[in-house]
């Protein structure tokens, strides 16, 4: 992220306070994490773990983006799209097999979407400026 116009970078900083923030806090409070989502421990008493593995990939994810320079901000905006479509389609998956309500299912997708929308901008944000770039010199 170093290095980029102030537009690229707050995206960036948004993505990362939403990844970081939620990871941050669903390692350290799985569960009031899962009842704020709608996700009941009872129904699955793994669901902590589960958390706290996706916390902790989603704090290192974000710092690996953060601090991360030129064409390697692209890949690691990709591979974070990525994990947030498999995040939304996973979250889906399991809403169709009936282990999540459908307000569980929603809240799930919700917070893997509000990490892949300013990434997303982000990513194309990018390529458009280096295209331009390109397309100038």
């Amino acid at each position: 992220m170093r290095g980029q116009i102030w537009y690229i970078a707050l995206l960036i900083g948004v993505m990362g306070l939403v990844r970081f923030g939620l990871g941050l806090i669903g390692y350290i409070e799985p569960y009031w994490l899962m009842e704020q989502l709608g996700v009941p421990a009872v129904s699955n008493i793994q669901m902590p773990y589960i958390i706290r593995v996706w916390a902790i990939r989603d704090i290192v994810l974000t710092v690996l983006v953060i601090s991360a320079q030129g064409n390697s901000v692209t890949k690691l905006l990709l591979a974070c799209i990525a994990i947030d479509l498999t995040d939304i389609v996973s979250a889906h998956l399991s809403g169709t097999a009936g282990l999540f309500s459908v307000a569980e299912t929603w809240s799930l997708q919700m917070t893997a979407i509000a990490a892949l929308v300013p990434e997303f901008t982000a990513l194309v944000l990018l390529v458009a400026r280096r295209n331009h770039e390109q397309v100038n010199t």
